[in-house]
């Protein structure tokens, strides 16, 4: 709308309207401007914290849990747990515990309830929950509510990791419930939507299965059994893949007697079925299976030759390995097993090759040098090459060759920095420089605790350090009998970091979502969902995660190895994506503590506090003797977690005043840990107080480490020459085992952390 003033009544009025410039204007104005960019600044700064929290609450694990909850829905995600009046988490977590307890426990009724009790409180498991009360309601043998429930997860939750497996659950309870046609169609689409995963291999057998059902199908089912057994000879329903095909097939060919075999082989049938298949085999897939069957069914000789002749067609070292601890395993005597390796030997098998002369150099010491040169030339990147190098090695070192020697360890290092003597090759490096260049040998001692932080020569080198660059004595291998650090419990396994980074389950914000997940059913101690999660999201399980359910379980001694083979290969990996040149140290703090977990942190510390020993020390001879299993059983009849003779045992329960005590017992923690540190305390009084010869002693016996201490001067004189020099191979490699766990406890545990 136009104005109805004149132009000169518009200035005038604005003119009017001026204040004048003034000094206390000038401050009004000025205020009002900080004011103002105050105001903007704090915006700002409120909105850059916000953000901060969104983008760590997706990422941030360290993040108290009650602030995550807080947190997530500004940044869009759905909760993972809301408490209720009756269920915080802690209390949601113990039910979710006893519910999947009691559905191993065929207490379905009780499951059942249990579950539909956590669905408020578990927005973000509740796939989780509902794959469970489908299993519930299977184990009621009500099919209609499996498949209903399962469909409801489906319609629900359509982005969800568990899809395949609610399919292929779906068509397993149209299978029971003889829903021949719906089951086709589910176990085709599995095939069809999810090709490349182990549910499509399942569904190979159901629809095979399904097709044996009628005639005029009976040559698709044995394609599709087949198929089946080819891909996974040694799965769940082999046994039965094979039992179909065998009733559908009137004349088998010599590939699908291999398949039947192979599949009989794996679940250990009746010898002469097994036999019948494998002998009409092809003999290039049979043979390993054939030959330890004939070994098995007392045929000896004739799985002997079997597996001789079968040498060539391995593929795998793993087969040669496996071929020739059988052939080992039955020639008595070392002169005969010696010349069964040199038959051998004379036309060594193109795979494993190196293992066939390792065996051979360990029973032959007067060819065994000549055939270390020989794997280290000729399979240079082969399992065996490294070893077979320090083993080259070490005359040079046991014989005063010291500038040969040191020439000789820096070319190992540079060629197998990853391998399990590479420590030791740094170590000795070291102390031979000590007199003639210690600064080289410091850089030595201090490049092997960087490199190998958790190795065994990491713990001697951290003495020799002392002695080097602080003027103090090497204090050798102590121990501390009134430590207060011990922990006050067993390892929480549930709480430790060792899930892989968001990215591996997802992209952006999905990644961060289901990482929060996988990490609630860690908390919970929900170890086969948890598997399940990280198989659907990444395709496997990772290590780190196999170990934790695997203890979590448990089968602790299957938790241990899986973390501890996962390390080792991590260093060689990392050696190889450097292009050869360097490696790095395995392992996180929490991965570090799965494979030193601590275990009958109770009857340990009272066991220490009694014998004077420190409870460190007992954790770690329990973890090489048993891997902390209770129940476990040495070839010499040695038992339970301390690994005691039942002789030994019944001396020391006499020590004990413990008068009705019997040969079982050794199988309850509490008295198995008492026995065996009363042991292990009497053998440091036998020593002085001195834990490196008491820990021998433990493994080899109180006189022979007697003998070996009162005939060397290296005892006193170079303590790390003389467990080198210690004759029983298993007691030199005890020592180093049981002192490696002790210094990795007083790294993991000790407060301060060493």
């Amino acid at each position: 709308m136009l104005s109805p003033l004149s132009p000169s009544q518009c200035v005038r009025l604005s003119m009017n309207k001026l204040k004048p410039f003034t000094t206390e204007n000038l401050k009004t104005n000025t205020t009002n401007r900080r004011s103002l960019y105050s105001f903007v600044f704090a915006g700002l700064g409120v909105l850059t914290v916000l953000l901060t929290y969104i983008w760590f609450t997706r990422q941030a694990d360290w993040l108290p849990e009650p602030m995550r909850e807080v947190l997530l829905p500004l940044s869009g995600e759905q909760k993972i747990f809301v408490a209720t009046v009756d269920l915080d988490r802690e209390t949601a977590r113990s039910l979710y515990r006893d519910a999947l307890k009691n559905l191993q426990e065929s207490n379905y009724d009780k499951a059942l309830s249990q579950f539909k009790r956590l669905e408020p409180v578990y927005p973000g498991l509740q796939d989780f929950l509902w794959l469970h009360e489908a299993e519930a309601y299977a184990g009621q043998g009500n099919e209609w509510a499996v498949q209903k429930k399962l469909n409801s997860l489906l319609k629900s939750h359509a982005h969800s990791p568990l899809k395949a497996a609610a399919i292929y659950r779906i068509g397993q309870s149209q299978f029971r419930g003889s829903e021949w046609d719906s089951a086709e169609k589910t176990f085709t689409t599995v095939r069809t939507d999810y090709p490349k995963t182990d549910y499509a291999i399942g569904s190979l057998y159901y629809l095979g299965a399904l097709k044996t059902k009628a005639e005029a199908t009976q040559t698709e089912a044995a394609e599709l059994l087949k198929d089946y057994l080819r891909q996974c000879p040694d799965c769940k329903f082999s046994g039965e893949a094979a039992d179909l095909l065998a009733k559908i097939l009137p004349r088998p060919t010599s590939e699908e007697h291999t398949l039947m075999g192979l599949a009989a082989a794996n679940r250990s049938e009746e010898l002469e079925k097994t036999l019948a298949h494998l002998t009409q085999g092809q003999r290039q897939h049979t043979w390993l299976a054939l030959g330890k069957t004939q070994l098995q069914a007392g045929q000896t000789q004739a799985g002997l030759q079997t597996l001789i002749n079968g040498l060539p067609f391995a593929k795998e070292t793993d087969e040669t390995r496996a071929a020739i601890d059988a052939l080992l395993a039955h020639t008595s005597g070392a002169s005969a097993q010696i010349a069964l390796l040199k038959t051998i030997q004379a036309k060594l098998p193109s795979v494993g090759g190196d293992y066939v002369l390792w065996k051979l150099a360990q029973l032959d010491e007067a060819q065994g040098l000549s055939l270390y040169r020989k794997i280290v030339s000729q399979y240079q990147q082969g399992d065996y090459a490294p070893e077979s190098g320090w083993q080259l090695l070490w005359p040079l070192l046991s014989s005063g060759q010291q500038t040969r020697f040191i020439e000789e360890g820096q070319k190992y290092l540079a060629q197998y920095p990853y391998s399990k003597a590479a420590p030791k090759v740094l170590f000795w490096m070291g102390k031979l420089l000590e007199k003639s260049q210690p600064n080289e040998a410091t850089q030595a001692y201090q490049r092997l605790t960087e490199l190998y932080p958790a190795n065994y020569y990491a713990f001697r080198a951290t003495g020799r350090l002392r002695v080097l660059t602080q003027n103090r004595p090497d204090p050798g291998w102590p121990t501390l009998s009134n430590r207060s650090d011990y922990p006050a419990a067993n390892t929480d396994l549930n709480s430790l970091d060792i899930l892989p980074k968001p990215d591996a389950f997802g992209s952006g914000q999905t990644g961060w979502y289901l990482r929060n997940a996988a990490k609630e059913l860690q908390r919970i101690g929900a170890t086969e969902d948890l598997k399940l999660l990280t198989t659907e999201t990444m395709g496997t399980v990772p290590p780190s995660v196999e170990s934790w359910a695997a203890q979590a379980s448990g089968d602790r001694a299957k938790g241990l190895r899986a973390i501890r083979d996962s390390l080792d290969q991590q260093v060689k990996d990392s050696f190889i994506n450097s292009g050869r040149t360097t490696i790095q140290p395995a392992g996180t703090r929490d991965e570090l503590k799965l494979l030193y977990p601590v275990y009958f942190a109770e009857f340990i510390r009272q066991a220490g506090s009694k014998n004077r020993l420190d409870p460190f020390l007992i954790q770690s001879l329990m973890r090489e003797e048993s891997y902390f299993n209770e129940f476990a059983i040495s070839t010499s009849n040695a038992r339970g977690l301390m690994q005691l003779l039942p002789s030994t045992a019944r001396e020391v329960a006499g020590w004990e005043g413990l008068s009705g005590f019997q040969t079982t017992d050794l199988f309850t923690p509490a008295i198995n840990i008492q026995l065996g540190s009363r042991y292990l305390s009497h053998l440091h009084g036998l020593f002085n107080g001195n834990s490196m010869p008491a820990v021998g002693a433990y493994n080899g016996g109180p006189n022979a480490m007697k003998r070996w201490v009162q005939g060397s001067n290296g005892f006193n004189n170079d303590p790390d020459m003389f467990v080198e020099k210690i004759p029983y191979d298993q007691s030199r490699d005890y020592i180093k085992k049981v002192f490696t766990s002790y210094w990795n406890y007083s790294r993991l545990y000790s407060q301060p952390a060493i």
